[in-house]
């Protein structure tokens, strides 16, 4: 038997969270049939609003646009308690707004890497959606976690540990590939869980 995922009134039966994945891949369709699946569907903000007709003339707009569009399509597809949240990466120019747009449609969860979400409690202070930074270090977590407590009397909900076999925008030296080891990792991820 599954331990079921707890975040705060939240519960996902299975513990399983669908990764966001960007441009098309991660949208109401996918994250609502994870969430009716009990697990946490994630939709993903990077390009969202890529088939809309004016993302063209105005990606950016379009995109935070379309970020409310869809968790709310989202959500009306899922049935019962799943959870459906979306990945916002704190590299995406107007970060804010994007969360903003989120929170609005009624996001459960917002996951955030690709740099310190250091600001995205302020954003979500006094609604319901959940917070989950990604880490790749103890430092990293040991920071953040940190400043949200001092700043905004808060921690995470949840957290995300990506290792160098995650891809994408982890943050690991060309020379930190060559030499870590999934043993090398798998203590680093302790010590995340220590700090939390």
């Amino acid at each position: 038997m599954y331990k079921p995922i707890k975040l705060g009134n939240l519960t996902a039966k299975l513990p399983i969270v669908q990764g966001g994945m960007g441009v098309g891949v991660s949208l109401e369709r996918l994250a609502s049939a994870v969430a009716n699946c009990g697990g946490i569907g994630v939709l993903s903000a990077a390009q969202i609003g890529f088939r809309e007709p004016e993302y063209e003339n105005d990606p950016t707009d379009t995109n935070i646009k379309a970020v409310k569009k869809y968790i709310q399509k989202a959500k009306e597809m899922t049935t019962g308690n799943g959870i459906v949240g979306i990945n916002i990466m704190v590299a995406t120019r107007r970060y804010e707004e994007y969360v903003q747009s989120a929170v609005e449609a009624g996001a459960d969860l917002i996951v955030s890497g690709a740099g310190l979400p250091a600001r995205l409690p302020k954003y979500t202070n006094g609604t319901s959606t959940k917070i989950a930074p990604i880490f790749s270090s103890e430092r990293a977590a040991d920071i953040l976690l940190h400043m949200w407590e001092k700043k905004y009397q808060t921690t995470a909900d949840m957290v995300v540990i990506e290792g160098p076999d995650a891809g994408g925008h982890l943050g690991f030296s060309p020379d930190e590939l060559k030499s870590i080891t999934k043993e090398k990792f798998a203590d680093e991820v302790k010590k995340i869980i220590n700090v939390i």
